[in-house]
């Protein structure tokens, strides 16, 4: 069974090292003495001499004593958002703060706690079990850099879960948007603002015109947003603006529909700006791909299944959000974003109630009892 004193040292533990993105080195090292502790294979791969970090992601495997089972693959990240590392975890009430001088770590080391004690409680027992894959991420917070470089080859599993989202036992998420970041540039032309704007073509004005265009709750319907939140323009308030730039946020969970959309939005653009006598410019990033289970997929059923034997009615959700588990699912394996209690996330006031990470530990351990009663 879990360890429920155990657990929270080790989560203690955990948050009291250094996790800022890009700077995980001391949090991989820790994780690779307690897989090797767990007898479990692992390694770190090299996504860093991608995104200029410390230190790649760390995998380990399980081999399978029921080898017809479902392989299952757990994935958390390792960074946490500053000020982060260091952390003196306070306890009350069956709650774990910070001292209020950085956050917690809850995020995502709820996660990777809840595995390793996981793992460690089954192979304490000698439990019977399909093969798991585990995979603890680099760099999340700054825009998925960890699951966005890896090796899809890597991936072996049948079904994933990825151990990062707010709420309690069986909430899960099994969908999310494919986001794109679409830079816009409109150009005009430069002339004296008091001599001659005639002879100038304002670029901020044309941009404007643009941004009328678009929804101002930033939302166009329950699976889809579209909103600025950045801009700049212009090089003096005495000369007509040659040049505005402003990034959309555009997301939506039906990937053929975010597709069309940005194509009607950018007709739409094009044509006013060239009406006001500019031109325009679009440079376009996929931020990650959509995540699309259904609620009857096999990886959500098995996550319900594993929710109802511990006593917890599945809560199904969509999320607007992007994570990990999206780019898991673009790479082509199913993988569903399960809650673990953290609370109040990206603030010192974040916190993580001691039930919540039990209950993370005990979702993880049943999930690998549930899929060990299946076959492919």
């Amino acid at each position: 069974m879990i360890d429920r004193v155990r657990l929270i040292n080790d989560f203690i533990e955990l948050v009291s090292l250094p996790a800022a993105s890009k700077k995980e080195g001391a949090v991989a090292a820790h994780l690779c003495k307690k897989l090797t502790a767990l007898g479990l294979e692992h390694e770190q791969d090299e996504v860093h001499l991608v995104t200029g970090g410390e230190c790649g992601n760390v995998w380990a495997y399980w081999p399978a004593t029921l080898p017809d089972a479902p392989a299952l693959f757990f994935e958390a990240h390792m960074d946490s958002v500053s000020p982060c590392g260091g952390t003196e975890v306070v306890r009350k009430d069956g709650v774990l703060y910070s001292d209020g001088t950085t956050t917690l770590g809850g995020d995502d080391k709820s996660g990777i706690a809840a595995v390793l004690e996981a793992v460690r409680s089954l192979r304490e027992e000698g439990a019977e079990h399909g093969a798991v894959q585990i995979c603890f991420t680099v760099s999340e917070e700054i825009g998925c850099l960890g699951a966005a470089n890896l090796d899809k080859k890597r991936l072996l599993a049948d079904y994933g879960y990825c151990l990062d989202m707010g709420g309690s036992l069986g909430e899960i998420v099994y969908a999310a948007p494919k986001l794109y970041d679409v830079e816009v540039t409109v150009t005009g032309k430069a002339a004296h603002a008091g001599l001659e704007p005639e002879k100038g073509v304002n670029a901020l004005l044309l941009a404007s015109r643009c941004l009328s265009l678009l929804p101002a709750s930033g939302r166009l319907d329950e699976e889809t947003t579209l909103s600025v939140n950045t801009m700049s323009a212009g090089v003096g308030t005495n000369i007509i603006c040659p040049e505005a730039k402003f990034v959309i946020d555009m997301r939506c969970r039906n990937s053929a529909k975010l597709d069309g959309l940005l194509i009607k939005i950018q007709k739409e653009l094009t044509a006013v700006v060239e009406e006001g006598g500019g031109s325009i410019a679009f440079a376009v990033k996929e931020g990650c791909p959509a995540m699309e289970l259904g609620k009857e997929h096999p990886c959500i059923l098995l996550a319900s299944a594993a929710a109802r034997a511990l006593g917890a009615e599945p809560k199904l959700k969509t999320s607007g959000g992007c994570a990990d588990s999206n780019y898991l699912c673009g790479y082509g394996l199913p993988c569903a974003l399960l809650a673990t209690g953290m609370s109040a996330i990206h603030t010192t006031a974040e916190f993580l109630k001691e039930d919540d990470l039990y209950d993370t530990a005990r979702w993880v351990r049943q999930l690998i009892l549930e899929a060990a009663k299946m076959k492919k």
